[in-house]
């Protein structure tokens, strides 16, 4: 499974307590939308550096990195790759 449809199926069976009527798009603002809020993020921050064995360090934890799943794996690829 892709970064993306990971993320997104993290975010779908894990942190989302109602069902959504159409499913998450890569875009889709997450954080401003109300879909996660800080708690989620922490909770994404989780399962991030233990799925992919990386450390997320404080100056990574900006708004705009958790804003959408395309911007959460970018973040994911970046730290992959440093």
């Amino acid at each position: 499974m892709d970064t993306k449809n990971a993320i997104r199926d993290f975010i779908t069976h894990e942190m989302l307590r109602h069902a959504l009527e159409t499913p998450l798009g890569d875009d889709d603002q997450l954080v401003e939308s109300g879909i996660i809020d800080s708690l989620g993020v922490m909770t994404l921050l989780s399962f991030l550096e233990e799925r992919y064995a990386l450390q997320i360090s404080g100056d990574d934890l900006i708004p705009d990195n958790f804003s959408s799943i395309s911007s959460i794996a970018s973040l994911v690829e970046m730290r992959r790759t440093s």
